[in-house]
């Protein structure tokens, strides 16, 4: 700050790239949650079908 109290241009324009900054880091974050959301519902569905490949088979060799 100057002696006078006000901020210099510089720390305005440093305080307004760190909010930016923060604003992003928020934006990612969610993104990331997102992704791993979707992620864990696929890779849920891909066990739920390899279930149900796994009790096929099973009930076809019961059959013989």
């Amino acid at each position: 700050m100057k002696d006078g109290g006000e901020p210099s241009g510089y720390e305005m324009v440093y305080r307004l790239q760190f909010e930016n900054l923060g604003n992003d880091l928020t934006e990612l974050k969610e993104r990331v949650q997102r992704l791993e959301a979707t992620l864990a519902r696929g890779v849920l569905l891909l066990v739920a079908n390899l279930v149900g490949v796994v009790m096929m088979l099973a009930q076809q060799v019961v059959r013989g």
